[in-house]
C-alpha cells in the first residue's frame, strides 16, 4: 500500500467506520492520474468503458463512461479539486457521444467533496445505503399478502419490474432502450433460479409488488468491492410496487419479510442502490433502516 492510500483510508476511516479500505479498479486498462494540490500529491485511476446498446449495463446509465477511482489522500478538497481539473484537461478532445459520463463514487459523508463536485457539474445519482442486522420494522397493518414467488410469476414479475425501471428513467439512472422488457424478464429468471429470494405481494390474489433479494460477498471485480467490508452481506436487488398500489403499506409489508429472511447470524448487515431524486425512495429506506454510505457522481454528457 503506497503513503497516498494509507493518507487516504486514514481520512475514510474518521468520516465513516464501516468504510472499507480503498481498492483499484477492476479493468487492467485503467490509466493514472497524478496531481499537487498545496504540496499535497493526489492521484487516481481513470478508466473508459463502453457499453453495447442490448446489453445489462446500459439499461441504468450511458452506453460510454469514464470512470474516476480518485485517491487525493490527505489533500482534501484542495487535492479532489485538482484531481478533476487533471480529468477535464485529459479529456479534452475526446469528442464523447452525447450518451456518455463522467463518474466518481465517494463517502456520502464527505460533505466539502460533495461541495467539489457539484461546482464542477456533477450531480448525485445514486447511493449505496446500508442497514445493519437487527430485527425488521413493524410492518404495520396491510391487506396484502406476502409469498415466495415462482417459475409460475415470472411475467407478474417481469411487469412490475418494468414499471420500476420505467419510473426509475423518470427519477433515477435507467435509460429506456430498446429490448428492455426481455433483459428484464431475463434477470427475474436469474432470480428465481439463483437467489430464490424473491417474494410476491398479492391484493386479493392481484399482484401488487415485489421485493427481489440475494446474498453477496465483495470480491475484486463486482461492484461492491471497495466499497463494503469484507463479509457475507444481504442485498436488496429490486423493491417495485404497482404504481396504483404505492402508498398503501405494500413495500413496508415485503421488506419486513424479506429483512426477516436476510437476518441470519453471518451477516454483516444488508444494502442496497436507490437514487436520491427519486421522491419515494429515500424517505422509505431511512425509515427501514437505511443510510447512505457511498454517492455515485455523474456529469453528463462527459467533459470533451
Amino acid at each position: 500500500m503506497n503513503p497516498l492510500e494509507k493518507e487516504q483510508n486514514a481520512r475514510f476511516a474518521a468520516l465513516d467506520p464501516l468504510l472499507p479500505p480503498i481498492a483499484a479498479p477492476p479493468s487492467a486498462a485503467s490509466e493514472p492520474l497524478v496531481v499537487t494540490a498545496g504540496g499535497h500529491r493526489a492521484g487516481g485511476l481513470l478508466t473508459h468503458v463502453v457499453h453495447a446498446p442490448g446489453a445489462w449495463p446500459a439499461l441504468w446509465g450511458p452506453l460510454e463512461i469514464w470512470d474516476l477511482t480518485a485517491v487525493p489522500g490527505d489533500s482534501g478538497a484542495a487535492g479532489l479539486t485538482a484531481l478533476l481539473g487533471a480529468w477535464r484537461d485529459r479529456m479534452r478532445g475526446t469528442r464523447p457521444e452525447p450518451d456518455s459520463g463522467c463518474t466518481l463514487a465517494w463517502p456520502s459523508r464527505d460533505a466539502e467533496a460533495s461541495a467539489v463536485l457539484l461546482a464542477h457539474g456533477f450531480a448525485p445519482m445514486t447511493c449505496l445505503a446500508v442497514r445493519p442486522p437487527e430485527p425488521p420494522a413493524d410492518a404495520g397493518p396491510s391487506r396484502v399478502t406476502v409469498r415466495r414467488a415462482g417459475d409460475g410469476d415470472v411475467e407478474a414479475l417481469t411487469d412490475l419490474r418494468v414499471a420500476e425501471w420505467r419510473y426509475t428513467s423518470l427519477v433515477g439512472t435507467a435509460v429506456p432502450r430498446p429490448g428492455a422488457r426481455a433483459l428484464l424478464r431475463a434477470e427475474v429468471v436469474r432470480a428465481l433460479r439463483f437467489s430464490g429470494l424473491v417474494w410476491l405481494a398479492e391484493d386479493d390474489g392481484v399482484p401488487v409488488g415485489l421485493a427481489s433479494c440475494a446474498l453477496a460477498s465483495p470480491a475484486p471485480g463486482d461492484g461492491i468491492h471497495g466499497r463494503l467490508r469484507p463479509g457475507r452481506w444481504g442485498y436488496v436487488d429490486t423493491l417495485s410496487v404497482a404504481p396504483g398500489a404505492r402508498g398503501g403499506g405494500v413495500g413496508r409489508a415485503l421488506m419486513a419479510v424479506a429483512h426477516r429472511e436476510l437476518l441470519r447470524p453471518e451477516l454483516r448487515g444488508t444494502f442496497l442502490f436507490y437514487h436520491p431524486a427519486n421522491p419515494l425512495s429515500p424517505v422509505f429506506w431511512h425509515r427501514q433502516g437505511y443510510r447512505p454510505l457511498w454517492t455515485m457522481w455523474i456529469r453528463r454528457p462527459a467533459w470533451s
